[in-house]
């Protein structure tokens, strides 16, 4: 839709050359209309949608089975659960007027759960457009006020309603009982401890003891992260005996593309090039990750690391060893963290020793210098000794290279030996896989133009944020050519102890990627799934 503005006047200009991902538009003939910005509201809402075919389909044969919902991502899984919430409330609406209603016919409201926070606003929205204004959609999660009043739809992340739950149990507004069904979206997640799954087997049993029933709706692109065909079989397994589901849902390929849908391959770009690698890293068949401590300190105490990771390795030991030294005879007060297999609480001890040093004093430089470098350690752990270039940005970024006049003569060796490392233009990495992100994304800004929008996944958050970092700063090829990049990690989460992404700056940069003022973001799995973006 385009808008232009004349006072208070806006023409829109409907596209119907682009496919959507969700329901038809039915207009009537004409594609512009004047209106005024008082009516605006009441025109988008009045608008008719219409659900594609496989979408009805989809809704007529869920019933009242438990359902498990599994269509490719922007097909529009969201109208399905709308529309089945939309038919339940009228259902309600209808025998709560008659004389035939029975206490399981009065629960009033569908619970609409989402994994991120992120997404709660983003479904409240759609759920909200799709069933009318006759019906209040309320929406809740950590750091927002519970819901006031009655609400026919609670769209809520997990953990936050279970705290709800337990924190205003005496209201029945919150209660099993006043709910007739539950949406999980994203599904998949309800494995192991996860609230997903606590929240089902909270379902299960009351309705056991109650003999009532919520009626369950999963939610999935994809249903397990499992790998082989055992793995997979018993995940689904796990999945429907969790959710009690007697129904699994999936439109055929045909019929999603009959009916309009175009799965959008081209967005994905994948760099299948055999990356070099230093010599001497951690083998593949040796990666297992919940060893790769023991892995790492095996290789330390036989001696083979890589060349760099041994460099780091002492540049740390070195900066423990001073701070040992300035203790006056106040032994074991320093101890050093790097016996704990936990990799984050390295630097989690820097930074809280840092804190009770005297501010400005050689104790808390150097603490503040060692945090900097456990997380150099950390990343080379992480990376299985891979990631030099990474590393080296970091320890650029955050001034680990600084030297004070007083330090020790070893360290001072030992730092120098390390940003040697660094190429003649300290700006630039030296990688293959940097070098063919800098061509796709600019081989896309040229092609998209303006429009142009780029996802870089990461595994781990300090990767994000240091390939931020030198997008935006350490890279003058990237700022010529527009690219303006933010990272996004969970909210709340720590990069480390020093550095922080809040649920607020999350939401914000996130905005701002729709809107256009940033073109790239690189990010975690926070926004893998379901978050609608550009």
């Amino acid at each position: 839709l385009t808008f232009e503005s004349s006072k208070n006047q806006i023409l829109t200009i409907i596209n119907f050359s682009t496919s959507l991902p969700g329901p038809s538009l039915s207009l009537a003939k004409n594609d512009a209309y004047f209106f005024s910005l008082a009516s605006r509201d009441n025109y988008l809402q009045n608008m008719k949608f219409q659900l594609r075919p496989y979408q009805k389909q989809a809704v007529d044969k869920i019933g009242d089975q438990n359902t498990i919902v599994k269509m490719p991502t922007g097909s529009g899984k969201t109208f399905v659960a709308a529309e089945f919430i939309k038919q339940g409330l009228k259902k309600r609406s209808l025998i709560s007027a008659s004389s035939l209603a029975s206490s399981a016919d009065s629960t009033s409201a569908a619970l609409f759960l989402v994994p991120a926070c992120d997404l709660v606003a983003q479904q409240r929205r759609a759920i909200e457009a799709w069933i009318g204004r006759d019906y209040y959609v309320a929406e809740y999660m950590g750091g927002k006020s519970s819901p006031s009043r009655r609400f026919d739809v609670l769209v809520s992340t997990p953990q936050a309603f279970l705290i709800l739950q337990q924190v205003e149990a005496e209201k029945k507004l919150f209660a099993w009982s006043n709910f007739f069904a539950c949406v999980f979206d994203e599904c998949h997640h309800i494995i192991k401890d996860h609230p997903y799954r606590v929240i089902a087997q909270g379902i299960n049993a009351w309705q056991s003891h109650y003999n009532n029933r919520i009626q369950i709706l999963g939610l999935s692109a994809s249903l397990t992260y499992a790998v082989g065909h055992k793995a997979v079989e018993a995940a689904l397994g796990n999945l429907c005996y969790d959710l009690s589901v007697t129904n699994m849902i999936s439109p055929t390929e045909e019929e999603l593309m009959s009916a309009g849908y175009t799965p959008k391959d081209d967005v994905i770009e994948q760099m299948h090039e055999p990356w070099n690698v230093p010599d001497g890293v951690v083998p593949e068949h040796l990666r297992k990750t919940h060893a790769m401590y023991e892995t790492f300190m095996g290789r330390v105490k036989h001696g083979t690391n890589t060349p760099f990771a041994t460099k780091i390795y002492k540049v740390v030991r070195e900066i423990e060893e001073q701070i040992d030294e300035l203790q006056d005879g106040r032994k074991g007060e320093f101890l050093s963290p790097l016996n704990q297999i936990k990799l984050a609480a390295w630097e989690e001890y820097a930074f809280q020793m840092s804190r009770k040093s005297s501010k400005g004093s050689p104790r808390q430089n150097l603490y503040d210098l060692l945090e900097i470098w456990y997380v150099a350690l950390r990343m080379v752990v992480q990376s299985w000794e891979e990631e030099e270039q990474l590393v080296l940005q970091w320890l650029l970024i955050n001034s680990g290279f600084h030297n004070e006049g007083w330090f020790s003569y070893n360290l001072t060796i030992s730092l120098e030996s390390v940003e040697r490392l660094l190429s003649s233009d300290a700006h630039t990495i030296k990688s293959q896989k940097i070098s063919s992100l800098r061509m796709i994304l600019t081989d896309k800004k040229k092609a998209k133009g303006v429009d142009f929008r780029g996802i870089i996944f990461v595994q781990q958050r300090i990767t994000a944020y240091v390939l931020c970092q030198y997008l935006n700063k350490n890279d003058d090829f990237f700022t010529k050519h527009g690219i303006r990049a933010e990272y996004v990690t969970a909210r709340n989460s720590k990069i480390t102890p020093s550095i922080k992404m809040t649920p607020s700056e999350a939401t914000r940069r996130i905005e701002k990627f729709r809107k256009g003022d940033i073109n790239v973001i690189v990010a975690t799995s926070v926004i893998e799934e379901g978050l609608d973006v550009p």
